[in-house]
């Protein structure tokens, strides 16, 4: 990095950290605000008058405002068509305008002021082979025009109709002050956009356009505005509502361009809260005002949104590999369009989402519909064939399909394949039962089309399992319960806490109280009993069973007979999963914590073609169970495997190795080794090993040597990693590097199981007395040297030095240059530096040892994830 790209990059640093507060902020504060304002204009609001007026939309009418809502959506496409020839870029017109009508659908709901939209276009032609270059110059200027036609009806407002702002609920200073800003875009745009230093400025990489092309651009845009206004209008007119167009649009503009510049998704909330504050002194029945923007929310918003979705199932928007991570990167850096940072990653996966929202609000429109009393005509034509008493069974179990429904979207978020056939099963309920306990078509239709986009969608749903332990499943959670609540609270405003409760034994027709009173205990019983039997019936992988002795025998077969690597003795310790690839070509030994499996160290495997399938294999099966594959540990010959695998790399420290072919005490070089060993003698230290069995006077000796090192270390036995002093874990080991003083032990070193090879001498535990005399550790080490090279190993394990090595480059990653800084400055709490240099006196050869985790995985997490494992809890990680 250059002094230069420093500078710009701390110079963007506070910028950088205002957009991303900005982006959560702005729209909660916009949304509070408009829910403020128009607090008076909801309070009101009869929500079954709003329910009423939505039942009485005739068929034709719904299906008239349907058409024409998929019409004014689909003019968007004139964006993309116009741009497509202007900038001579080589696509499909066919192509472009099937990804430019997908983007205006999801843009209108995922809002975030048309950045969604953008990345939709920037995607899609990505995958039919434009430039980046190209690609982020179309999403740009589209983005740059869509508010164009906003800005050009503020000015007719300002111009035409400033008598009409007086009318609006809000000071006619303030209405012009707002409308006056908007005006100024369109001004903007004919300067930026047809070139010079601004255009240079924020349309980087975007070709200027002709004047008349900027002209032809506005007029798209103000078309495409003026639909939407005239939409707006139609389902007025459809509920009954009767404004000025004049009135209208002045509302319009104003609610449009806060619900815009607020970027929450849609404008939800804002749009609607404005327009009753605005127009709260022009229409006379809030209620149907609402209803009339639900129904405008509805037939622009959903039902688009819903072809939208099943457009999403054959048309994949994000593909790996390729350089998706620069072409990602160019979008993100474009001047206009890092403003929203949109997750393009989330839009090449939305489809299942989107689902799982769906599911989710198909179970909430079960329940509040089970709060408003039936349409009376509906239930007069249904009472001669439905008795009451079936009538009462039917109602609960249409709160009982709306209860699942909210449990199960998390099953379908994951893309798990028993939540999509329960979800389908539960679905069949829900329609057969709305149309049992009142004829609620409307609602029986809604689950029949999620029903056929979850079947049209089928083959995403692949995965067996998810983590119930996680942030999202919390997310979820509480989601569903906010659901229940808003569900409670609406009994109690349409029917009365005293209603509500005192009559809950009261049957009959018009026991519409009574009815919601036992339909919300029923919901909320069947939303903890599918929690209850999600938590016992949710499936694992078959591998995530500790093993047990007959197990533990197969695996010390498989590194006998077949491969091992330094970990593998650790197997034994029964305190980690062991997983076989399908062809018993490699064996991975790992530990679970919430969402991940974190394998210990490399496969074990013959050749590097099964440590290669090793670790494609175990990614896998992480991926079929929602789960993160991680591999701590692993060694440094190893890493364009998991290069290859799509992991990103960490490192961790270095392991040291001394070479026995040529160890020797003579020489200088050797001098602190032949000293260690003189001191040794003199103090009269002996050293000897030991093979099982072991006396059991030896056992209890060592077990007194060990509880004394705890004790004096105030530390406790550790895991995953690192072995413990157990008896049953101990005797699958080699046996005992002991270090004695006058006959009694002093030190001691537990000795690896080679598994019939002698590649590599390596020691597990080392643990002494407190008494020891100075250097008896160094003279357990030069011993155990000459041991392994008399023995004939070509290499002695000196073990990690952590963190050693680690962030030492001014090109190393981000997260290794702070990892660094625990290295430098963390000596208080664990010797790093002091490790390392005592090891390195033993004349060691140093490996790296990295982390290997999916990108874009959170490196905290799993971080923390592995110091559990190997402390015994988060507990021990935390208190330490």
């Amino acid at each position: 990095m250059t002094v230069q790209d420093k500078t710009a990059s701390k110079s963007r640093f506070p910028v950088a950290g205002i957009l991303r507060w900005g982006r959560w902020l702005l729209p909660l504060l916009a949304l509070l605000l408009a829910l403020l304002a128009a607090s008076r204009e909801f309070r009101q609001v009869d929500m079954v008058a709003v329910h009423a007026a939505f039942k009485q939309v005739s068929l034709f009418n719904t299906l008239l405002l349907i058409v024409v809502g998929l019409l004014v959506v689909s003019l968007n496409a004139l964006y993309d068509v116009l741009l497509l020839r202007w900038l001579r870029i080589k696509a499909n017109a066919a192509y472009v305008a099937r990804y430019a009508w997908l983007a205006s659908v999801l843009n209108n709901v995922a809002g975030f002021a048309g950045m969604t939209g953008a990345g939709v276009r920037y995607l899609g032609l990505g995958n039919a082979g434009v430039a980046a270059r190209d690609a982020v110059a179309f999403a740009g200027l589209v983005l740059f025009s869509m508010p164009v036609g906003l800005s050009v009806l503020s000015t007719a407002v300002l111009v035409l109709h400033t008598d009409m702002l007086v009318k609006l609920a809000m000071p006619s200073n303030l209405a012009v002050g707002v409308l006056g800003l908007v005006s100024l875009y369109w001004v903007l745009f004919l300067l930026v956009a047809g070139g010079g230093v601004l255009h240079r400025r924020l349309l980087a990489d975007t070709p200027p356009l002709a004047f008349p092309q900027r002209v032809g651009l506005l007029l798209v845009s103000l078309l495409d505005w003026l639909a939407v206004v005239l939409l707006l209008d139609l389902c007025l007119w459809v509920v009954g509502v009767k404004l000025p167009l004049d009135v209208l649009l002045a509302a319009f503009t104003v609610a449009a361009t806060l619900g815009w510049v607020s970027m929450v998704p849609g404008g939800l909330g804002v749009f609607e809260g404005t327009m009753l504050a605005l127009l709260g002194g022009v229409v006379n029945d809030a209620s149907l005002m609402l209803a009339a923007l639900l129904l405008f929310r509805v037939v622009y918003y959903f039902i688009p949104f819903l072809f939208g979705v099943q457009m999403l199932s054959g048309l994949p928007l994000v593909k790996e590999g390729g350089g998706v991570d620069e072409f990602i990167q160019r979008f993100q850096a474009h001047p206009l369009l890092r403003l929203g940072q949109v997750p393009l990653r989330f839009l090449g996966q939305v489809s299942t989402q989107v689902l799982a929202y769906l599911t989710f609000a198909a179970g909430v429109v079960l329940l509040v519909s089970a709060a408003f009393p039936g349409m009376a005509i509906r239930l007069e034509s249904l009472s001669p064939y439905v008795p009451l008493v079936l009538r009462e069974g039917f109602h609960l179990s249409s709160v009982v399909a709306g209860a699942l429904l909210l449990g199960l979207a998390r099953g379908i978020s994951a893309g798990m394949r028993g939540a999509y056939h329960t979800t389908q099963s539960v679905l069949l309920l829900g329609i057969v039962m709305t149309l049992l306990k009142g004829l609620d078509y409307e609602e029986a239709l809604l689950l029949l089309v999620l029903a056929t986009l979850l079947r049209a969608n089928k083959a995403a749903f692949r995965h067996r399992g998810y983590p119930l332990i996680s942030r999202r499943s919390l997310r979820w959670l509480v989601a569903g319960l906010l659901a229940l609540l808003l569900a409670a609270g609406l009994g109690e405003m349409l029917y009365g806490s005293t209603q509500f409760t005192v009559r809950l034994g009261a049957f009959g027709h018009g026991a519409d109280a009574a009815r919601y009173a036992r339909a919300l205990i029923v919901m909320l019983l069947t939303f903890l009993a599918w929690l209850g039997w999600t938590w016992f019936s949710m499936p694992l992988p078959a591998s995530m069973t500790l093993p047990e002795r007959g197990l533990l025998e197969r695996a010390r077969r498989f590194y006998t007979e077949i491969g091992h690597t330094g970990y593998a003795y650790l197997s034994f310790l029964g305190d980690k999963y062991l997983f076989l690839t399908d062809q018993e070509t490699a064996l991975i030994q790992y530990g679970h914590k919430r969402n991940h499996l974190i394998a210990l160290g490399d496969p074990a495997a013959a050749d590097s073609a099964g440590v290669a399938e090793g670790i494609r294999a175990f990614r896998s099966m992480a991926e079929d169970y929602n789960r993160v594959a991680v591999f701590y540990q692993v060694d440094e010959a190893n890493l364009h495997y998991y290069l290859n695998a799509g992991f990103a790399l960490l490192k961790l420290g270095e392991k040291a190795q001394v070479p026995l072919e040529d160890f020797t005490l003579v020489g200088k070089k050797s001098q602190k080794l032949r000293t260690a060993l003189n001191h040794g003698t003199r103090d009269g230290l002996s050293f000897e090993v030991v093979q099982y069995p072991l006396e059991e006077a030896l056992w209890q000796e060592l077990q007194a040597v060990s509880d004394a090192w705890l004790d004096d270390k105030q530390a406790a036995e550790k895991g995953f990693s690192l072995g413990r002093f157990e008896r049953a874990f101990l005797e699958q080991c080699a046996g005992f590097a002991l270090v004695k003083q006058h006959g009694r032990v002093v030190a001691f070193a537990s000795v690896t199981p080679d598994f019939g090879q002698r590649d590599e001498y390596r020691i597990d535990l080392m643990r002494h007395l407190a008494d020891t005399p100075n250097g008896t550790m160094d003279f357990l080490f030069v011993s155990l040297m000459q041991h392994a090279a008399q023995a004939g190993y070509a290499w002695f394990d000196l073990g990690v030095a952590p963190l050693a090595g680690v962030g030492d480059s001014v090109w190393s990653p981000r997260e290794e240059r702070l990892i660094r800084l625990v290295y430098q400055y963390g000596n208080h709490f664990y010797n790093f530096k002091g490790l390392r240099d005592y090891k390195n006196k033993f004349n060691p050869q140093w490996r790296s040892l990295y982390l290997a985790y999916p990108r874009r995985a959170s490196l905290a997490s799993i971080l923390l994830d592995v110091a559990a494992l190997v402390a015994g809890g988060y507990r021990q990680v935390l208190m330490k």
